[in-house]
């Protein structure tokens, strides 16, 4: 589909939904390694019996939990990538959008178009 539209404008709202669902995907899977190397953390603690275990306080346990929350949730809040990767969780298209937008404007021109065909017989009714 992307190589069959010639008009740039379309071209890259396609490229944006691609990448956003790509970006989604690759999120996914990176926070999904970082949940799962933080198990394997916290259980080798939890079981392994050579660390010793008054040395650390449970107190610095959560406190790396705290680290790595922020870690995940940091993201610049001004991230054009982050914005891509949000409207393709929500569902939200591009392209979809630019089509609806194009077809809002021709119904708009068309109706302009027949409001003026109004006012021109009118004008032919009323004069002499």
């Amino acid at each position: 589909m992307l190589i069959a539209t010639n008009d740039e404008h379309e071209r890259r709202t396609l490229v944006e939904d691609t990448v956003g669902k790509i970006l989604s995907a690759c999120w996914r899977g990176v926070a999904c390694e970082i949940m799962q190397v933080l198990r394997e953390v916290v259980n080798r603690y939890v079981n392994d019996e050579r660390v010793d275990k008054p040395k650390v306080p449970a107190r610095q346990l959560s406190l790396i939990g705290l680290i790595f929350g922020r870690v995940i949730d940091h993201i610049p809040g001004d991230n054009p990538l982050q914005r891509i990767m949000d409207d393709a969780v929500d569902g939200v298209s591009k392209h979809q959008l630019l089509l609806g937008e194009r077809v809002e404007l021709a119904a708009l021109s068309s109706e302009a178009r027949h409001t003026l065909k109004r006012k021109r017989a009118t004008r032919c009714l009323r004069s002499p």
